[in-house]
Order: structure tokens, then sequence, then C-alpha cells
């Protein structure tokens, strides 16, 4: 499995949505956009995970940088919690 991180989504896209795109490069095996605990607002990414790594980075190269409601999205492979930049 291939944990894929999807952001700068627009507010209106949703996991269904996320499924659907990325499922046409491959099997998703899960799609997640994060909301807000209080406002059930979206905040902004998600993550994608495929079944087959080549499946996977070949989604990667061809949605990263497309336009999506007007807003260039970013994805990318998922990164572990603890190798993350501390900001």
């Amino acid at each position: 499995m291939t944990n894929i991180f999807i952001a700068n989504l627009d507010w209106s896209i949703t996991s269904d949505d996320l499924m659907s795109t990325f499922s046409t490069f491959g099997k998703v095996g899960y799609a997640h956009v994060v909301y807000e605990k209080d406002t059930k607002r979206s905040r902004g990414y998600g993550y994608v995970e495929m079944v087959d790594a080549d499946d996977a980075i070949s989604a990667i190269q061809a949605l990263n940088g497309m336009e999506i409601n007007g807003r260039a999205i970013d994805v990318k492979i998922a990164s572990a919690k603890d190798n993350r930049q501390k900001k």
C-alpha cells in the first residue's frame, strides 16, 4: 500500500471525489478528506491509499499541479509523522 498526501484542495472536494479521481489510476483502498472537528469544514487536504505502488506513482505524476476549481493541488507520497519537518 502507498499512502498519498493531497494538499490545497478546494473546500467542496469530498472523500468520494478523491476516491473517484484516484481510482482511474488503479485500486484505491482508502480516500479521506480531513475536516475540522468543530466546524466540519474541510481543512483543504486529504489522504489516499493505493494498493499498487506503480499506480500510485502514475497518479502522483498525473495529478500533481493539476488545477481543480481554480486551485493547483499538491500531490505527493505521504511522510510518516515522525519524519516531517518541525515548524
